[in-house]
């Protein structure tokens, strides 16, 4: 079930925008918000803490192969805990990101390894949805080996999650 998840383009407002005309891979899915009262953060948490078995077991698997390539292994998208989202901050990790950048509207996180980095945003545009996207800036030959699977099984993982999500 996809929940009413769409593919979009990012928004014109997020802090995404000006890293697209470097991005080596990048997708946008929206999804109605529910609830219009929560923040980028706890839609964020929420969407992570449904992640389907097959999404960890996914991650499972990568953190296995990529383990043995000498790259990051971070964890699985639904490694969240129960921290209040009230409680996050620019520099806090949530999950598998750093948060980069805080607002009302948007979320920013990030992960950079010596192969690709990787920023997500959750922003709320204030049209009774939410859109969670993706920019990935590819290094070198790894990181373009890595992002054929990936780049392939994104959308399916990103619309799981967000169909899924209770927002």
């Amino acid at each position: 079930m996809t929940g009413g998840v769409r593919k979009t383009i990012i928004p014109a407002a997020s802090m995404l925008q000006p890293m697209l005309a470097g991005a080596d891979f990048y997708d946008s899915f929206a999804a109605p918000l529910r609830d219009p009262t929560l923040s980028p953060v706890e839609i964020y948490l929420r969407a992570s803490r449904a992640t389907p078995p097959w999404v960890k077991g996914l991650m499972d698997v990568r953190n296995g192969v990529v383990r043995h390539l000498g790259l990051k292994t971070p964890g699985r998208l639904s490694d969240v805990g129960g921290k209040l989202a009230s409680d996050y901050a620019v520099g806090d990790r949530i999950g598998i990101f750093s948060i980069l950048a805080l607002s009302d509207a948007e979320l920013l996180m990030g992960i950079d390894d010596s192969h690709l980095d990787v920023r997500i945003s959750v922003i709320k545009p204030g049209d009774g949805s939410y859109v969670l996207s993706s920019v990935v800036i590819i290094h070198n030959w790894i990181g373009r080996l890595y992002m054929v699977p990936v780049g392939q099984i994104h959308p399916w993982v990103v619309r799981a999650l967000m169909g899924k999500a209770e927002v």
